[in-house]
């Protein structure tokens, strides 16, 4: 039973491991609406560096098992002291709304950013999604299913399940399908009811069902010692990615669990959104 504790966990909130010095902020403009007269969580807080023309962008989604997080306190904050434009954005949580509210509030929050490049003066066609654990899934979702005013260029999913198709069937091939149902389980509050009837739209929710040569370049970053969501997650996305002629990059952390967001897997994704956006330093 690979997943039970993924099922029965909450993922936890990304830690702010590569902590923002108050030079390193720019400008910030706090609890945008991304949505006009949406919900009270369908805001977002941009983080602009000292000249943004022109300047890349990276949209954080945070983790929390969809029930939990912030964009309060973003791990990627200091990107603007690497010339980037970062956005980090509250959602809906699965208890407010099941999905695919998640999916339709990240993808309102590009349009949104593709909307407003010229009122800030970044770059809107160069945008990276970075997400971890239920973030990352977001992230992962919104780059396999490019909409056409939404999409974006990169993506880089930390620890983020991909296939939700393979934990349900594993569950109810294992016969402890009705355990995942309670209360407090979070994929049946994603997916708004008992995952033996929802595996259709576990499929729906899974980024390997839409992947195709369009979707967007994408940096996997999976902790090998994760037993919260398990590195074969990434891999599932990996190879789908690969099989359909998309551009997908696979970095295994061997000594991480599921917090792969740190100071090294933060660098590195750094340097292969640089690549992805075409960003020269």
């Amino acid at each position: 039973m690979p997943f039970r504790l993924f099922l029965f966990s909450l993922a936890a909130v990304s830690p702010p491991l590569w902590a923002a010095t108050g030079e390193t902020l720019g400008a910030l403009k706090k609890d945008v609406a991304y949505v006009e007269n949406g919900h009270a969580r369908q805001k977002l807080d941009l983080r602009l560096p000292a000249d943004p023309k022109g300047a890349p962008v990276v949209l954080w989604i945070h983790g929390g098992g969809w029930l939990t997080g912030s964009k309060e306190n973003p791990p990627v904050a200091a990107l603007t002291a690497k010339g980037y434009v970062v956005a980090s954005m509250n959602y809906r949580y699965s208890t407010q709304a099941p999905f695919p509210a998640q999916l339709e509030d990240a993808r309102a929050a590009v349009k949104w950013l593709r909307m407003h490049q010229t009122e800030f003066g970044y770059d809107g066609k160069r945008i990276a999604a970075w997400g971890h654990s239920a973030g990352g899934t977001m992230v992962s979702l919104v780059g396999s299913r490019q909409d056409k005013d939404a999409e974006v260029q990169a993506v880089v999913n930390f620890s983020g399940p991909t296939d939700f198709g393979v934990i349900i069937k594993d569950a109810i091939d294992g016969g402890y399908a009705d355990q995942f149902d309670a209360p407090i389980n979070m994929v049946a509050l994603l997916l708004g009811g008992p995952v033996k009837q929802k595996l259709p739209l576990g499929l729906e929710a899974s980024p390997v069902t839409h992947v195709t040569a369009k979707s967007a370049p994408s940096l996997l970053v999976f902790g090998a010692k994760d037993t919260l969501v398990p590195p074969v997650q990434g891999t599932n996305l990996f190879v789908a990615m690969k099989k359909a002629g998309a551009t997908v990059e696979l970095l295994s952390l061997p000594d991480a669990g599921h917090n792969s967001v740190n100071r090294e897997s933060l660098e590195r994704a750094l340097v292969w959104t640089d690549r992805a956006l075409g960003v020269k330093r």
